[in-house]
């Protein structure tokens, strides 16, 4: 007999939790029934109970946290590795990541309970591909890449590539994620993570949004803006970046930046918010970034 979560059942299944790489691919090889890949399996039930995954028969649900190799920090020749199963506490206490990217750690402490955190990695977050997923803008602006593999071999390409739609990426069936890789940011440099929700916690983003400025002598360098929860996927914000690029930060610039951030996203209106908020927000989040950013160097 099926459990029953909410209006749905949770379906038969057999896990399975590989302790290696190896393992991992004997086990796609031989899966003759549906199956599921999870990274700590937090989003499984709330993706049944919605219904955003459904089985209509016994599932197998193959479990990547027990594989060590897929689990690490390092940091090396001025580039960040992280490994796709690295749990999201182990980045908010990395000592490489607060010193070389700060804005993915204060993405992270705005995310879920420390329940959550403890089991939760950036790997399955990255691989759910919701446009609320609040380690994607920071890691956009990052300009950071992700390492899948599958049976013919490696393939690395920028996470901004690797995401089409909600809850949608590139990612093939008997492929997985096993690194995130990004060039570590300079002392001249700032980033600021924000979001807005609902409520004071444990919330998901009616809109985020990442911003990171190069500062020299007062003029913006290599400006990057990310959002979340305004697009099919988290972006970028292209114009409003180049409107920066350049210039020196005072008020009417930074006003006229957030003007561009709401011309240019698509927002949608669900239960969490309307389409007109999510703008008027939008613009909002990103001026406050750009003028803490600007009293960081200051």
């Amino acid at each position: 007999m099926k459990n029953f979560i909410g209006s749905r059942s949770l379906p038969d299944m057999i896990y399975h939790a590989p302790e290696s790489i190896e393992k991992l691919f004997l086990l796609l090889s031989d899966a003759a029934r549906p199956f599921r890949i999870v990274a700590g399996c937090t989003d499984f039930i709330p993706a049944v109970r919605t219904g955003r995954w459904s089985f209509d028969e016994e599932v197998t649900i193959i479990d990547l946290k027990q594989i060590k190799a897929l689990n690490y920090i390092e940091h090396q020749g001025g580039m960040v590795h992280i490994g796709a199963c690295t749990r999201l506490t182990q980045i908010l206490e990395s000592p490489e990541i607060q010193e070389k990217a700060p804005v993915l750690a204060r993405a992270v402490t705005t995310m879920g309970s420390w329940q959550v955190r403890n089991t939760a990695t950036i790997g399955g977050n990255i691989c759910m591909s919701s446009p609320a997923g609040d380690t994607i803008p920071a890691l956009l602006v990052l300009d950071a890449r992700v390492t899948l593999a599958g049976p013919d071999g490696e393939e690395e390409m920028l996470l901004k590539e690797f995401l089409t739609g909600p809850g949608q990426n590139t990612m093939e069936d008997n492929q997985v994620m096993t690194r995130i890789s990004f060039p570590a940011m300079e002392k001249n440099e700032t980033a600021c993570f924000k979001k807005i929700g609902n409520r004071t916690a444990v919330i998901i983003s009616i809109v985020s949004t990442a911003v990171r400025i190069t500062l020299e002598h007062g003029v913006c360098r290599n400006v990057k803006i990310a959002m979340g929860s305004v697009a099919p996927t988290p972006i970028r914000i292209n114009r409003a970046e180049a409107f920066l690029e350049g210039k020196r930060l005072d008020q009417e610039v930074i006003h006229r930046c957030g003007a561009l951030v709401s011309e240019e996203i698509s927002p949608i209106t669900d239960l969490r918010a309307s389409g007109d908020y999510r703008r008027d927000v939008a613009a909002t989040l990103v001026k406050r970034a750009i003028a803490e950013c600007m009293e960081e160097k200051e």
